[in-house]
């Protein structure tokens, strides 16, 4: 004998069976959703020295080329490109400077981001790791003293004028290798050296895009393991706490 359910039944369970899949197509598309941003590229390192040679380097030109006849600027980029040849060298993963030619600077432009990078040097030596917007952070021969600030690495130059000098000396004896990472964004360098920060400026601002350069003298200097890693740094957004 069959049996019939009333009609108000099969409405509710109808409104029911409704409702379930309602609610189960809002959980897979809040799973979906999650595994996607979860699952988004993130951005990776890059590379600025391959170990191997100098790819990816060109001569900072540090005069104003509007100012120069074709021939003059062929003339001044073939002698530059003999002067990098001569004093940067890459070797067993190092890119060394002798301290006596230009500057050098990557063929990429970089907006905000992180720089870390190793560097030792030999005694008197200096450089100036230039940055976006023509900011630098200065490095070379300092007493590895904390309380002896007045040669220590990091100090913070717009030009070459002087706007933050480092907290501390945080610098390694002579000769053993340092690491340093700059943080770069729109309205802040973050300068870290051996795992201690060193100076900061909140007064950086720049909106434009630009090279990271090498450069100093007079005495030799070695890098190695430079990577560039971008930073989310929306211009509605105030800058996110640093480590």
């Amino acid at each position: 004998m069959n049996k019939t359910f009333p009609r108000t039944q099969l409405g509710k369970f109808a409104s029911r069976l409704r409702c379930l899949a309602t609610a189960l197509v809002l959980l897979m598309a809040t799973v979906c959703l999650s595994t996607r941003a979860d699952n988004l590229p993130q951005p990776s390192p890059t590379r600025l020295f391959n170990e191997r040679d100098l790819q990816g380097w060109r001569p900072a030109i540090c005069c104003d080329a509007k100012l120069l006849t074709a021939q003059e600027r062929e003339t001044l980029a073939e002698l530059a490109t003999q002067d990098m040849s001569v004093h940067w060298q890459a070797a067993f993963g190092i890119l060394q400077y002798d301290g006596a030619g230009k500057p050098i600077e990557t063929e990429q432009t970089f907006g905000p981001c992180r720089l870390s990078f190793q560097w030792k040097c030999e005694p008197c030596s200096s450089a100036q790791i230039g940055l976006p917007g023509g900011w630098s952070v200065a490095i070379g021969d300092a007493p590895s003293d904390g309380d002896d600030v007045s040669h220590a690495s990091g100090a913070i130059y717009d030009g070459c004028r002087r706007v933050v000098k480092p907290t501390l000396c945080a610098d390694r004896p002579l000769g053993e290798w340092n690491q340093m990472m700059i943080y770069v964004r729109r309205h802040q360098i973050d300068v870290w050296l051996n795992g201690r920060r060193i100076a900061i400026s909140d007064e950086f601002s720049t909106e434009i895009a630009g090279p990271m350069t090498l450069g100093g003298g007079p005495a030799p200097l070695y890098f190695r393991n430079l990577l560039v890693e971008p930073l989310d740094d929306s211009p509605s957004e105030p800058n996110p706490p640093l480590p």
